[in-house]
Order: C-alpha cells, then sequence, then structure tokens
C-alpha cells in the first residue's frame, strides 16, 4: 500500500514538473514565437527548395546539413526531416517552428529534472537544476534561432537514451542514442556520460558497464555508414572553416590552446551572469591570448582545472558534483577548439548542452548555502529567487532581440562592434530596405576589419552595381567567388550583372552552377529563358527535360517550353504547351502574344 501510494505521489510530481516545465517555458520565451527566421534560419531552412517538397523526405536521410554542401562536413537528418515536417503540417510561417523548439526546450527541462532527481535523491537540486536550466538566458539562441533545434533534439535523444539505459531497455535507450546523432555531432559525447551513470551512481561494476554500452556500437557504424553516404571524403567532419567562422583553426598552436580557455572563461561569464550576449564572435572579436599570464586565460584554464578536480577526486565524496563536471566537460571538449579546430570559435547554441553541468555545479554550491542553516540559509533563498528571477527577466529581454535580422543585427553590433558577420549582415539590412549610405558605411567597417571574405566582397559587388560601376561589380563578384565558389548569391549576382549587359552565354554559365547546387524551379526556368535569349532554345528545352522530364507541371515551366517552341518556329507546340500555360493562369502579355502568333502561323 505504501509502495502504491509513493509511486502515485510521484507521478503526480513529474506531471506537474512538466506542466510547470510547459508554461515557464512559454513564458519566458513566447515572445519569440512572433519572430522570423533570422541569421542561420535562412539558409538552413528558409531557402531549401529539398525541405519544402515532401517528396525528398527520405533523400533528406541522406543529405548534408548544408544543401549540396558536404564540404562543411556536417550530418543532422533528423533535425532537417523535422523541419520538413514542419512545413508540411503547419506551412511556411517561422511561428509553428518556434512553438515547436520552445516545446522540445520543456521536454528537456522535465528530463533535466527527471535524472538529477533519480540519480541523486535530492529534491532540493533537482528543482533548483530544473529552473534554472529552463530559464537561463543563453539558452535563448538555442530555442528562438530556429536552426537552434539541432542543439535542442540532440539533448532531447541524448536524455531519453540515458533514460532507457537506466531502466535496462538497451534497444530502445540504443535507437534513442541514433536519433541523438542523427540530430547533431555532439550527442556522441553522452556516451561517457551513460558510462558513468552506469558505473558511480547506479554502482554496477565496470566490466559490466562496459558489456552493457558495448549495445551503442551497432547505431554508431549505422550513422557512420550514412554519414558517409552523405558526406563521402568529408565524413570525418574536417571543418572547412575560414579565418572569419574560426580565426583559432589559423593560429599557431601554442596560441590556439591559449585563446580557447580564453573562450571558456568568456562561456563562463555568461553561463554566471548573462548579460552581454551577442550572436556573433566571429574575427577581430575574440583577440588572441599570447601570454600565459592573461587574466582571461587564467580563469578560463583555472576553471577547467577545477572541472577535472571534481570529476576525478570527488566522485566518491561528492558525485553529483562529478556529474556535473562531466556533463559540462564531455559536449564541451567537441566544441572547445581544444583538441581539433571546429567550424567556429564560439557560439551561445553551443553551450545548450554543457550548460547542464554548469548548472548542477551552481545548484549545488546554492545547496552548500541552505545546508549551513541560519543566515547562510537564508541568504542562499534569497540567492536562489534572485537568480530564477533575473535569468527568466534577461531571458525574455534578450528573445526579443531575436524578432528579425534588423533587431538582432543592431543588438549584436552594440556587443560585438568589431564582428565582420555581423557588420555583413548589418549592410546587407540595410541594402534590402534601400538605405545604400547607411550600407556604404557597414562596408567600410567591414573592410577595415578584414576585407578578404567572400561575402564582403560580394556586397561590396552589390554597391558598386548599384552605383552603375559594372567593373568594378563584376571584380568584386568574382573576387567572391573565388573566395567561396559555393557563395551562392555572388553567382546569382553576377549573372544578373551579366544579363543587363546582355551576356547571356557567361549569365547563363553562372546559373547552371547555381543550379547544380540548389536545383530550384525557379532558377531553372531563369536559366531556361537565358538560353533562349541566347539564341539556343534546344538547350532550354533540354535542361527542362533533364529536371521535369515530360510530366510537367506549374504555368511558369510550361510557359518556357512553349516560348522555346515559338522561337523554334514550331508552332504546333508552342500553341499546346503556351496555351496550357495560360489555362493554368500565366496570363503575362508576351505569353498571351506569343500564342496569337503561333495561332495564326498554324
Amino acid at each position: 500500500m505504501l509502495a502504491t501510494l509513493k509511486e502515485i505521489f510521484v507521478k503526480k510530481e513529474l506531471l506537474v514538473v512538466f506542466v510547470v516545465a510547459v508554461i515557464l517555458s512559454f513564458a519566458v520565451l513566447g515572445n519569440g514565437i512572433s519572430g522570423d527566421f533570422v541569421f542561420d534560419d535562412a539558409t538552413v531552412i528558409q531557402n531549401r527548395g529539398d525541405v519544402k517538397d515532401l517528396s525528398n523526405f527520405f533523400d533528406l536521410a541522406v543529405s548534408p546539413y548544408h544543401q549540396n554542401t558536404p564540404q562543411s562536413g556536417l550530418y543532422r537528418p533528423f533535425t532537417i526531416m523535422s523541419y520538413a515536417l514542419n512545413y508540411h503540417v503547419f506551412g511556411s510561417s517561422p511561428t509553428s517552428f518556434h512553438v515547436v523548439n520552445i516545446i522540445i526546450h520543456a521536454l528537456n527541462s522535465f528530463l533535466v529534472f527527471w535524472l538529477v532527481n533519480y540519480l541523486f535523491k535530492n529534491k532540493f537540486l533537482s528543482y533548483i537544476t530544473f529552473l534554472l536550466f529552463l530559464v537561463h538566458p543563453i539558452h535563448a539562441e538555442a530555442v528562438t534561432s530556429i536552426v537552434g533545434r539541432a542543439e535542442l533534439l540532440a539533448f532531447f535523444w541524448s536524455l531519453v537514451a540515458t533514460y532507457f539505459f537506466i531502466k535496462k531497455d538497451a534497444w530502445l535507450s540504443s535507437v534513442s542514442f541514433f536519433f541523438a546523432l542523427l540530430s547533431k555531432e555532439i550527442a556522441l559525447m553522452v556516451l561517457p556520460i551513460i558510462f558513468y551513470v552506469n558505473w558511480i551512481p547506479l554502482k554496477n561494476g565496470f566490466l559490466t558497464t562496459v558489456r552493457r554500452t558495448l549495445v551503442f556500437a551497432l547505431p554508431v557504424l549505422v550513422y557512420v555508414a550514412l554519414r558517409y553516404k552523405a558526406l563521402g571524403a568529408y565524413f570525418l567532419g574536417d571543418a572547412t572553416t575560414t579565418i572569419v567562422e574560426n580565426p583559432l583553426k589559423f593560429m599557431p598552436f601554442g596560441e590556439r590552446i591559449l585563446t580557447a580557455f580564453k573562450v571558456l572563461y568568456m562561456y563562463l561569464e555568461r553561463l554566471f551572469w548573462p548579460v552581454r550576449l551577442s550572436a556573433d564572435y566571429s574575427y577581430n572579436t575574440i583577440l588572441p591570448v599570447q601570454s600565459f599570464l592573461e587574466p582571461t586565460f587564467l580563469a578560463g584554464a583555472g576553471f577547467f582545472g577545477f572541472l577535472l578536480w571534481l570529476l576525478f577526486f570527488s566522485r566518491i565524496r561528492h558525485p553529483s558534483g562529478a556529474f556535473g563536471a562531466l556533463v559540462f566537460l564531455a559536449p564541451y571538449l567537441m566544441i572547445s577548439n581544444l583538441i581539433k579546430p571546429v567550424g567556429t570559435i564560439m557560439g551561445e547554441r553551443l553551450m545548450y548542452f554543457p550548460s547542464f553541468g554548469f548548472i548542477i555545479i551552481l545548484a549545488l554550491g546554492l545547496n552548500w548555502f541552505i545546508g549551513r542553516g541560519g543566515v547562510l540559509k537564508k541568504f542562499g533563498y534569497v540567492i536562489i529567487v534572485a537568480l530564477v528571477c533575473f535569468y527568466g527577466v534577461r531571458t525574455i529581454i534578450r528573445n526579443n532581440d531575436w524578432q528579425n535580422n534588423d533587431i538582432l543585427f543592431h543588438a549584436t553590433v552594440k556587443e560585438s562592434p568589431n564582428g565582420l558577420i555581423t557588420r555583413n549582415a548589418l549592410a546587407g539590412v540595410y541594402i534590402r530596405s534601400n538605405e545604400w549610405e547607411k550600407a556604404e558605411g557597414q562596408l567600410e567597417i567591414a573592410k577595415d576589419i578584414y576585407e578578404d571574405n567572400a561575402r564582403l566582397q560580394n556586397l561590396l559587388g552589390v554597391f558598386a552595381d548599384h552605383e552603375g560601376n559594372f567593373s568594378l561589380a563584376e571584380e568584386k563578384y568574382e573576387r567572391s567567388i573565388e573566395l567561396n565558389p559555393n557563395l551562392i548569391n555572388a553567382r546569382v549576382n553576377l549573372s544578373e550583372l551579366y544579363l543587363k549587359q546582355k551576356r547571356f552565354e557567361e549569365a547563363g554559365q553562372q546559373i547552371l552552377k547555381v543550379i547544380d547546387f540548389y536545383p530550384t524551379t525557379g532558377r531553372i526556368v531563369q536559366y531556361a529563358y537565358i538560353q533562349i535569349a541566347a539564341g539556343k532554345p534546344d538547350e532550354a528545352l533540354r535542361i527542362i527535360n533533364e529536371h521535369f522530364g515530360s510530366d510537367l507541371s506549374g504555368a511558369e515551366v510550361i510557359a518556357v517550353v512553349g516560348t522555346a517552341y515559338f522561337v523554334k518556329s514550331d508552332y504546333d507546340k508552342a500553341v499546346i504547351f503556351l496555351k496550357k500555360a495560360v489555362e493554368l493562369g500565366n496570363t503575362a502579355l508576351e505569353v498571351i502574344e506569343m500564342l496569337q502568333i503561333s495561332e495564326r502561323n498554324l
């Protein structure tokens, strides 16, 4: 009877915690629901044709994270497939994407409570860790930036895998771990966490733990095979980054290590006192460290040493502290640039998984105050209330920065005035709003920071094009492509420049290379029309047949076929296709005129 009552109480408690997790998640992060696709959301989600077409759903399982760009070394099919389902079920509005992210964060916060409570049987530690994890401002980027879903899903499936492993369901634990890997590569680091949980808190033998964890070999092997199919020669994930995204990769080894510890200090500062938050830590934002005596290096290295001490020397007396140290260190080492350079120098969304470990350690410190009794106990409760309120309010305020690119980049440039990525992005915002003088100001600042950057050169080309300096614009676009052959915008802009000058063959060559990367209907139709303008209607028909076959649909595709036949003077076929295009709603004046001429010539 007592056992039954206890079980009912535990279930009710978990239900209450889950409901609180959902309510609080929407309370502190819900103001992001109305936000647009921002920053990386555009390239990863909004501009991907294969994500919007559900017929590509299973192909996404063997596709790179960045469409047709295996050079990135990134493979996250579960995350990309979740975006495809978002589009299919709820449409293209970013609202549903934001709502799903908040729900996943609520689930993650609930799992944090369950795991800490199950392992350490400490209600205070469980609730404080749960609350601080749920409201922490450093999570705003991972939750409100839609591409942050990779972090959320990797964390979710990692904790689910841990749950099933604890419950001795090896099959479900393996499947969950596989989903975690398919969400983001960092999930690999849950394996040492699962191993530690089984060995120390659950007190299973070392060899028993080794045998049990061998069950994860199969999902790892399957993952490696799929990753190789998607990325080919890039499946090992060697970051093809630039000095702008990660200057650490281009520093001497010693300087890289010193600066990486400075970055750790910067993470620690934002975890403990998250006032200075930024979406950009790119080139020239974090200055390199060249001395062992620099305070930021000493602070970062000191914190790293403290975590190692907790992990190796306090696991018996303070297993929860050792667990917190491991949960921070395991995923952090993968993105720290200490072992090997990765794609970026620093990013707040990368802290989503490691922050769990930091918050456990912080909660333990607060638990120490409470355990002292007297004045210290009261002081501890004051600190807890103050932290939860401060973190919650700061999260709401930070979330407002992610409403749209204009707001985000203006907020970011205040915190990271020397960040090249933000200056480029802000120049792009001004260009799209036709504020050319402001755009020129941002471009001049960006040039002073680091001129030899593909995106900056592309924007300089756009500005020169606007000024009517076509020769300079062509030079800048070509330089942009030289620096990054995969930069689609530069090729599109260069092709449009060629079209203005009636250089049809060169324009077609650029669009054809764009199609090789992103074979969207709009670009294929554009290429076909360029070939028609160049007097090559057969090439236009070839590209249409290559991508659409004989089963043509859509007024624009059918209209370009009719136009090609019209130019060939094949009026019988021209009438068939042009008439069908008109019936489907293409009532452009030139289409009507071609149809009338074709009918007269029958």
